[in-house]
């Protein structure tokens, strides 16, 4: 069942541009989702007093304009089926003339918060929830490792980095990315698509290091990231499309 809500974006949630930041998007459909299992058997809440919780393993995003600071917007979300292990939810941000200005889909797995691993899907949650079990699966682009990354930043998660799973949270991922560009490029292009894969948990005190690749054409900018730790396992693959301002 879609569900939606008002917000009025804020300049915190926004960059120098006045573009609403990356993490910040993260967090707003962290919150409506959360705000549709609000009292039910599938929220964090609900499930953390199981030992479990939701885990986004994929998104991909496309982003046709970034809302502004103070710019009246509606998030939509709508989980759309499961199967045995995966969960499936899309998302969407709306202008107040409701022209689309981000659209994203989503895969998830229930997690042993104790255990630290994927458990099958609840049918009887699901059922509760209203989402329907799916035949067909969504298909998502396939990200793919570069051979060589040649800038690289290591950085350290701290206790501000966890959310309620007790790992990195799925915006601060984002933040590390960015950091690894240039000031310059970021004041004169924006992202346009986001395709990220989460392959291992980033857990508190670790020192991982965020890669990237960047690659401009004729016909796109593309960035290519991983966060990789010392023994060069990718916790985390991403490929961001640019275009100029």
């Amino acid at each position: 069942m879609k569900y939606s809500e008002q917000h009025q974006v804020n300049f915190y949630e926004c960059d120098e541009n006045q573009h609403l930041k990356i993490p910040a998007m993260i967090d707003l459909m962290m919150s409506v989702s959360e705000h549709q299992l609000d009292n039910g058997t599938g929220s964090t809440e609900e499930l953390n007093k199981r030992g479990l919780g939701w885990v986004v393993t994929q998104y991909h995003i496309d982003i046709k304009r970034w809302p502004k600071p103070n710019e009246n917007i509606t998030l939509s979300t709508d989980p759309v089926g499961y199967n045995r292990f995966l969960e499936y939810r899309d998302y969407s941000f709306s202008d107040q003339e409701g022209n689309k200005l981000i659209t994203a889909q989503s895969e998830w797995v229930l997690f042993d918060l104790a255990k630290r691993k994927l458990v099958s899907t609840d049918k009887e949650m699901m059922a509760k929830i209203g989402v329907p079990l799916l035949k067909k699966l969504p298909r998502f682009p396939r990200i793919r490792l570069q051979e060589d990354y040649p800038i690289k930043r290591q950085y350290r998660v701290r206790y501000d980095d966890l959310d309620t799973n007790h790992h990195l949270t799925n915006g601060h991922y984002f933040n590390w990315f960015i950091d690894t560009l240039d000031r310059d490029f970021l004041k004169n292009h924006v992202v346009s698509a986001i395709d990220i894969k989460f392959n291992l948990e980033v857990r508190y005190g670790q020192k991982p290091f965020a890669c990237i690749k960047l690659v401009e054409t004729d016909d796109e900018i593309k960035s290519y990231h991983t966060i990789a730790d010392e023994d060069k396992k990718d916790k985390a693959v991403c490929e961001l499309t640019w275009r100029k301002l």
